[in-house]
């Protein structure tokens, strides 16, 4: 990706001969640039800046889960970011986790299964799923 451009402010004092009405339209100018750059430079967030969320969902081993979808775009991938107990109680993963999932007819995100872990009704697991749309 190329370099975000170092100048990132107008100021009035370089419109010597337009000072009378530059403010005006510097002020709303140097916002923008400002919040730009900064989202350039590293502070893009999938939530703020892409199609897609970030959903934190308890699994108890019933199927499927229904996910309310608040995007107009529909899900074309959904990755596990984390899991744990929901206990707290530490374990240790043995393979990926991976969701099978599907968008129903209703507009929800559906997680049908899940690969890599057994929730049970007594071990229930919380996973952080990022789901991205096309």
């Amino acid at each position: 990706m190329a370099q975000v451009p170092s100048k990132r402010r107008l100021v009035i004092e370089d419109f010597k001969s337009q000072i009378s009405w530059i403010d005006k339209l510097i002020q709303p100018v140097n916002e923008y640039m400002e919040s730009t750059t900064a989202a350039l430079n590293k502070a893009l967030t999938i939530r703020d800046n892409f199609a897609g969320d970030i959903q934190t969902v308890e699994l108890d081993g019933n199927w499927p889960v229904k996910l309310a979808w608040r995007l107009s775009s529909r899900p074309v991938a959904v990755i596990v970011g984390n899991t744990v107990k929901s206990s707290g109680a530490s374990f240790t993963m043995s393979s990926a986790v991976q969701v099978q999932w599907s968008f129903n007819q209703s507009g929800q995100l559906q997680i049908d299964d899940v690969v890599g872990i057994t929730p049970t009704s007594s071990v229930k697991y919380k996973v952080t799923l990022v789901i991205l749309t096309g």
